[in-house]
Formats: C-alpha cells, structure tokens, sequence
C-alpha cells in the first residue's frame, strides 16, 4: 500500500513539473548577461592613428549628436538594453535603448553609440574593463571597439509628391464645341473581366502566441489550459493516498 501511494505522489508531482516548467524556462531565459569591453582598449584614444573613423548612420539615431562618437559591437551576441564605458575625462558614461545625448543602444541590440564631449580615452572602470553592459545573449566573445564615429546623423530628404511637379504643356489643346455622334454611345453595364477577391478565411485565431523568450511556438491560451490541467491533476494524484484512509474510518463508523 505504501509503494502505491508513493507512486501516487511521484507521478502527481512529475505532472505539476511538467505544468510548471515552461514557465519558468521562460523567466530564467529572460535573465540578462553580463557582457564587457574587451580589456585591449584600455588606454585607446579616439585620436589614435589605430582607429578606424566612420560615420554611425543608424536608424537609432534620430538626433544631431555633438562631440566625439564612439561605436562598440557585441560579436554574435544580442538584445543588449544597457552599456556603460569609461572614460578618462567625461568618466562612466551609460546609454539604453532609449536615445539620449549621450548616445543608443544600436543596431536593434548588437551595437552601442556613445557620445563624449570631446576626444578621450577608454579607461579601466570598476569591474577591470573598459566597458559593461547586459544582454539577452552574450555572443562569441567581449565587446569591442568598432570605429568612431564623424558626421552628423543626416536628416531625411523628402521626397517630392506628384502633385508637386508643375505640367506644361507644349501646345494648347482645343476642345471643338460639339462633336456629332456617328456611333451609338457604348454600353455601360458592369463587367466582371476579374474576379473578386475572396477574404473569407482569414481569421486572427490562426497566428499563434509564442511564449516570450522560450521560442516555444504552442499557442499561450493552448499552453495555459494544458499547464492548469496537469496541475489540477497532479494535485489530485498527490491526495488521493490522504482521502483513501479518510474513506475507511467513515465505512467504519
């Protein structure tokens, strides 16, 4: 008898697992790394003859930034949400996703811009690197210096409408008043040369909800009412040992 109630409560437990575990998959993936600058760059100045300048035209960058810029990448990494360097004269300086003066996070999360008011040098912060910031995925190794960035971010041109460019005609153009009509006036009843298109079967229900950061492609309603059900199973399995004693004292009485 207590084997088999032991086998109960096991079995009632591996269900509430089972129920539990893509949930919690999906909070421990969206846990952030550490990812840092690699130490090389200590001591680079944005005048060194060394680095590479470029222009950081990213669609990020929606404002005229002043100073000098300074792009760093993650090397097959990504979802990078914050980034701090350090500097030896404008000191810490930490950009988001959201734009600030001080710069971006770039490159839909694989690249960062900092801003500092003049040229400078990466420095050693607290952590011994010249850099930190957190990611979704690491990549294949530390951040590194990608350029600096010249130029500033150019505006968009517009681009003229139709109705802007001016007609003009070589000749004039003359209407006779009136023209008699030699053939009988063509028939105006609707044509069907196309087919209409058919909406029908396009329904919402057919995109499916993935679970955010587990990459699991099951529908979250579909997902939800399995997990409640292996729960509510799972509880009943583990306190059916507990009601079978309960039963026989009342026969009893």
């Amino acid at each position: 008898m207590n084997v088999k109630n032991t086998a109960l409560r096991l079995a009632g437990a591996a269900m509430m697992a089972v129920a539990l575990a893509p949930w919690v998959g999906g909070a421990a993936a969206q846990a952030a790394v550490t990812v840092h600058l690699d130490k090389k760059w200590i001591g680079t100045s944005s005048t060194s003859a060394t680095v590479v300048h470029a222009d950081c035209i990213y669609e990020e960058l929606t404002a005229t930034h002043a100073g000098t810029g300074w792009h760093f990448v993650l090397p097959g990494g990504d979802g990078l949400t914050t980034f701090t360097a350090y500097f030896q004269t404008a000191g810490a300086l930490t950009v988001t996703t959201t734009e600030t003066a001080t710069g971006v996070i770039v490159q839909g999360g694989k690249g960062a811009v900092i801003y500092t008011p003049t040229d400078d040098t990466l420095v050693a912060g607290p952590s011994t690197y010249p850099g930190d910031g957190e990611a979704a995925d690491a990549g294949t190794g530390d951040m590194q210096l990608s350029h600096i960035c010249t130029g500033t971010t150019p505006s968009p041109t517009p681009t003229p409408s139709q109705s802007s460019v001016p007609v003009t005609s070589s000749a004039p153009v003359t209407t006779p008043a009136s023209t008699p009509a030699t053939t009988p006036p063509a028939s105006v009843l609707p044509t069907s040369a196309t087919p209409a298109v058919s909406v029908k079967g396009t329904k919402a229900g057919t995109v499916k909800s993935v679970l955010p950061h587990t990459g699991s492609g099951v529908p979250v309603g579909l997902l939800l009412a399995t997990s409640l059900a292996l729960l509510l199973g799972g509880g009943a399995l583990m306190m059916l040992p507990g009601l079978a004693p309960a039963r026989g004292k009342r026969r009893r009485h």
